[in-house]
């Protein structure tokens, strides 16, 4: 985990309201893995930096995801090509695969599709299948990326595009014909309970990168607490910055 100075380079427009930004640094970048983030200072009045998902990430680069929810993801908005911000990354445990992990199912919602790109990065010798789901065809991002490592359903709520309805109902249907060995996601709580059922009901274990919110990301605040279920059954609260943002779906209290 390093204090970086980082350079915006390009900046594109993927859907209503959420932007990828490419940065590039001068010096050689921390290693990183898939599922880990960075925390950038934004600048302006915002003190707390805010926390992005690593979406892909070279020696000297790396690129985020950035949804317009609030403030500071505005002020982000508002970058030139050219302007400097500072981060620390990477943050966080990201996703493991086993040996044994040969077939693997990405299953994404919306703008959290964006960590699971970064996965074939990571683990390139795998067979990889993506079910990504959107509200309407408008929405739909990371297709072409998703479709460079495996195949790619795409679901839209309304059927204005790909299969009609929501990602995991879709999942559902196809789920005994794809057979994988683990299931990779990320979303909202209503898709990832959707998935936590379907993990339950095949067998098949299933690992989630949360969206919590977070103050420092180091794990001295404690905003980003969740609930988590220990392996003797007790309930206890874990940090998503430092011991997350990956854990197993099962064990999560959604």
């Amino acid at each position: 985990m390093k204090d970086v100075k980082l350079k915006l380079t390009r900046k594109k427009t993927l859907s209503e309201g959420v932007l990828e930004f490419e940065f590039f640094s001068d010096e050689k970048l921390p290693q990183m893995h898939c599922g880990q983030f960075l925390h950038l200072r934004v600048g302006g009045e915002f003190l707390l930096r805010r926390p992005f998902c690593l979406y892909k990430y070279g020696e000297r680069s790396v690129t985020l995801i950035v949804a317009v929810v609030g403030g500071g993801t505005k002020r982000m908005s508002e970058m030139k090509e050219g302007e400097e911000v500072m981060a620390v990354l990477p943050i966080g445990n990201g996703f493991t695969l086993e040996d044994e992990h040969k077939k693997i199912l990405l299953l994404g919602g919306g703008v959290g599709c964006a960590p699971l790109v970064s996965v074939p990065l990571t683990y390139p010798n795998k067979e990889y299948v993506s079910y990504i789901g959107f509200s309407t065809a408008n929405a739909v991002m990371f297709e072409d990326e998703f479709s460079k490592f495996g195949s790619v359903t795409v679901c839209t709520d309304d059927g204005s595009t790909g299969r009609k309805g929501y990602v995991t109902d879709v999942l559902r249907e196809d789920i005994e014909k794809i057979k994988p060995d683990v299931i990779l996601t990320c979303g909202n709580t209503p898709m990832l309970k959707a998935a936590a059922r379907l993990s339950a009901e095949t067998k098949i274990p299933a690992y989630m990168s949360g969206e919590t919110r977070m103050g420092c990301g180091v794990g001295a605040c404690l905003v980003c607490a969740c609930a988590v279920k220990e392996k003797n059954g007790t309930i206890v609260h874990k940090r998503a910055c430092v011991d997350g943002p990956v854990f197993k779906l099962e064990d999560v209290l959604l």
